[in-house]
């Protein structure tokens, strides 16, 4: 790592900064919306705009950063820039997010708070100290693909649309974007980690290890989330499975 101060320090503060403020504005945009229409819509509800509009951000920035660079990319002082900056708006997010899950008591609080703390604690050092490690970062931060459509699982739910057509295909549709971008992408992940192991240094050992445990959380997730209630048939009444 270099001792040389970041060139781009305040364009990544003002990211976070704007990103954490953003998340606020969505949320109150919500609300407001929610009133207008004659909705008590809770929290944990409106809370979904935030986190797909974060899903669709990152996604972008980390899918166009892999797409641009290799596992070389940010040596000889050369850093991946925009997916630096996609760390930055996740960091954001999940500092807002943890407040969110506090007010609201959502459940099962720990995991889903371990995930928050140990992948934003990784992506603010990697965005501030290891522009080396970006690259390989974006692989993994590429699975907020599954996000919008699990938001629309959780709103179809909220809304009691269990027995409607549309609930069923999108279950399914979440299980097809589980498998490939929550499962396949992170066990890839570990293709170009091991190809480069032995000439990254300690702290690329240490950042690498969040893709053994985010496979392990993905993985619980399949079983208690994604595939809760399968096979997923369409049910009269539409009040709960």
């Amino acid at each position: 790592m270099s001792a040389d101060p970041d060139p781009h320090w305040d364009i990544k503060l003002a990211t976070f900064g704007v990103a954490f403020l953003g998340c606020f504005l969505v949320s109150l945009l919500t609300r407001l919306a929610s009133d207008a229409a004659g909705v008590d819509v809770p929290l944990h509800i409106r809370g979904l705009a935030v986190s797909g509009l974060h899903a669709i951000v990152v996604v972008s920035t980390a899918t166009l950063t892999f797409l641009r660079g290799d596992g070389d990319i940010g040596v000889g002082g050369e850093e991946p820039l925009l997916g630096s900056l996609g760390l930055c708006v996740s960091v954001a997010y999940f500092v807002w997010d943890v407040r969110n899950m506090l007010r609201t008591g959502y459940q099962p609080l720990v995991p889903l708070l371990m995930h928050h703390v140990i992948s934003g604690a990784s992506m603010s050092w990697i965005a501030c100290c290891v522009p080396r490690a970006v690259w390989y970062t974006c692989i993994l931060q590429m699975s907020e693909a599954t996000v919008p459509v699990n938001n629309l699982v959780t709103l179809w739910e909220w809304r009691g649309a269990h027995d409607r057509p549309s609930y069923t295909l999108l279950r399914w549709l979440l299980l097809a974007a589980w498998l490939p971008m929550r499962l396949l992408l992170i066990a890839y992940f570990h293709v170009p980690v091991y190809r480069e192991w032995s000439g990254m240094s300690l702290p690329m050992h240490i950042l690498a290890l969040n893709g053994p445990l985010l496979l392990t959380f993905n993985s619980a997730a399949l079983a208690k989330v994604v595939l809760h209630g399968f096979p997923w048939l369409a049910r009269k009444g539409g009040k709960g499975e």
